[in-house]
């Protein structure tokens, strides 16, 4: 009700405003004088309306425009919430990250679409998935050819404070105030919003989205073949020993009936959502949210950042995936393998030969048409030697930063933030998630069971993760509704059912002080931020792999030089850094002042 009713207040304050303005006068607003410019409302491109409550929401036509001295290049825009944004078009250029389910950008539905309500042309530069914030860097750096606006990369809130503080991309904090209504509406719902947006220096240089899902909060998930659980008699195992018994039982029995024993007990990949083998069996002994934001960097209970990979329960987590290794329990394979291959190794023809691996969910590593998919059940989370029965949480996913940046070379800078600012409207979030209304989607009728019982907020036709022209995918958006929200299917496998049913197995275990992945840090603290974690985490990383593989023995001269090295790397400077950043800023909201 609360996120309802903040919504409608802006509505009827903009009214109000938009009322007070007039038309045919001149607005003077500190140094910046604007002239206003009365139009007659054209046809507008208004997409379906549903009822969305509290929160319906309807595109405007423009009655007037403002133009603005402050940047000579820039058209007239339209005051207030009203479209088209300017009267005669303009092209932005816009950089974003590869999603391989698109198959066109340009020729896109939803593209056609936002040309046709704001006046502005996207020219798409799509950026390597897994690359686009190095392509970035390396824009920037060379200063030539510079996209307009960043969009849904995710740039890190070190990124943003280097850029911004350079001069390379805009401070947004006036724009916002000015004409960032929904986002406004967005930051008065969600209070920490704006704590994942605001720089050290005050201001505003990426917004940040918001999406609703829990299911997704405890994806470090982990499956087993349950076809080879009942082949050998066995039940689903609960702790780490119990695990380590079924992959024996795995290696030594030929559960799939082959002859062969051409089983793989375990097996992980590089690539892939949080497919890497340590994530969630690592959790059983100590905090590890690889596939989340990598650091391994958490905070106690008294507000202290901790990191987790020079502890000796971290140890214990190393000799447990060693001794897998050694046995012949765990694929060695999996420190570089890559998704497809991983996927292949399931679909085996035939018959399986995969006992279990981790994975977001089984769209990653099944073919979620076939039979194969139906064979893998949840593993709960297991209970490690020590007691620990924990799972990665990712407590800030709601908020995703570093979705939209102006560059300093952007000549409209008021058409951007207009244009961003639609995006946190239902109409665009569910255009741009299930694509046109009675076409695309539908709404359900009333009482209509959803995947998580209650009612069914909306139901696909063209099936998430489809290839398809019709929508951008990983979009900024603020989302009021979850993929679980759907209409529940009569396929007990089918996939948001499976990830609500996981959900539901991992949120009494859930381990809640991650660190945000949105720190306000000074310039000088970025740089040193960046440099420190990069090293330390490429040191962990390699070194897990060596303490795993056996390449380096897990004894005491060989840990204690592990320990040291991240030390003299600076590690406790890295935990410095951190501290001073979550003082600043989340400290205080989450309790700790």
């Amino acid at each position: 009700m609360k996120k309802h009713l903040a919504f409608a207040l802006v509505l009827i304050a903009s009214l109000v405003l938009f009322m007070a303005c007039g038309g045919g006068q001149q607005q003077t607003g500190g140094s910046t004088q604007r002239v206003i410019t009365q139009v007659t409302p054209g046809t507008l491109p208004v997409s379906p309306q549903f009822d969305m409550g509290e929160s319906r929401w309807h595109p405007q036509p423009a009655t007037s425009y403002s133009t603005n001295p402050q940047w000579p290049r820039q058209p007239a825009v339209s005051n207030l919430n009203g479209f088209p944004i300017v009267q005669e078009p303009v092209t932005l250029r816009f950089s974003t990250s590869f999603n391989n389910t698109v198959l066109d950008y340009d020729n896109n539905d939803l593209t056609n679409f936002m040309e046709q309500l704001t006046n502005v042309r996207i020219d798409w530069d799509i950026l390597p998935e897994g690359g686009a914030t190095e392509r970035l860097n390396l824009m920037f750096a060379a200063g030539d050819y510079l996209p307009d606006v960043i969009f849904a990369v995710g740039i890190s809130s070190v990124m943003q404070i280097s850029l911004g503080s350079a001069g390379l991309l805009l401070p947004m904090n006036d724009l916002i105030e000015e004409h960032g209504y929904n986002i406004k509406a967005l930051m008065d719902f969600d209070p920490d919003h704006y704590s994942s947006m605001v720089s050290a220096d005050g201001n505003i240089y990426s917004l940040s989205d918001r999406t609703e899902n829990q299911a997704n909060k405890v994806s470090q998930r982990f499956w087993i073949n349950q076809t080879f659980l009942n082949a050998l008699g066995m039940q689903m195992p609960t702790t780490t020993e119990e695990y380590y018994r079924f992959l024996v039982a795995v290696r030594d029995r030929n559960p799939n009936g082959s002859g062969r024993f051409d089983e793989i007990p375990l097996v992980g990949a590089t690539t892939g959502w949080n497919t890497w083998v340590e994530g969630f069996l690592m959790n059983a002994f100590a905090f590890n949210d690889r596939g989340g934001s990598g650091r391994n960097l958490y905070f106690d209970n008294n507000g202290r950042v901790q990191a987790s990979y020079n502890s000796p329960e971290w140890r214990q987590g190393l000799e447990y995936l060693h001794r897998l290794q050694s046995e012949g329990l765990l694929a060695g394979e999996s420190f570089t393998l890559v998704l497809n291959e991983l996927r292949a190794l399931i679909e085996h023809p035939g018959y399986p030969i995969v006992a279990s691996m981790p994975s977001g969910g089984p769209h990653e590593f099944a073919d979620l048409a076939g039979d194969r998919r139906t064979q893998y059940q949840i593993v709960p989370p297991l209970r490690g030697p020590n007691g620990r029965q924990l799972v990665f949480y990712d407590r800030f996913r709601d908020t995703r930063v570093g979705r939209f940046s102006i560059s300093h070379t952007n000549p409209y800078p008021e058409v951007s933030i207009k244009w961003a600012d639609y995006l946190f409207t239902p109409d665009f979030w569910t255009r741009n998630r299930y694509g046109v209304l009675d076409r695309d989607w539908v709404i359900p009728p009333a009482g209509t069971r959803a995947v998580d019982g209650g009612s069914a907020q909306y139901e696909e036709i063209l099936r998430w993760g489809s290839q398809q022209s019709v929508y951008w995918a990983n979009a900024m958006q603020w989302t009021r509704f979850a993929s679980y929200n759907r209409a529940v299917s009569p396929d007990p496998y089918e996939l948001e059912a499976v990830l609500w049913n996981a959900r539901t197995v991992y949120y009494p275990y859930r381990f809640e002080n991650i660190l945000p992945t949105a720190l306000p840090f000074t310039v000088e603290e970025a740089r040193e931020y960046n440099t420190l974690l990069e090293s330390i985490n490429d040191h962990v990383n390699q070194s897990l792999a060596r303490f795993v593989m056996g390449w380096d023995a897990i004894n005491d001269a060989n840990w204690n030089a592990y320990v040291q090295t991240l030390d003299r790397m600076g590690l406790p400077q890295l935990l410095q850094v951190a501290q001073s950043a979550f003082d600043r800023s989340w400290a205080s909201s989450l309790g700790f002042r």
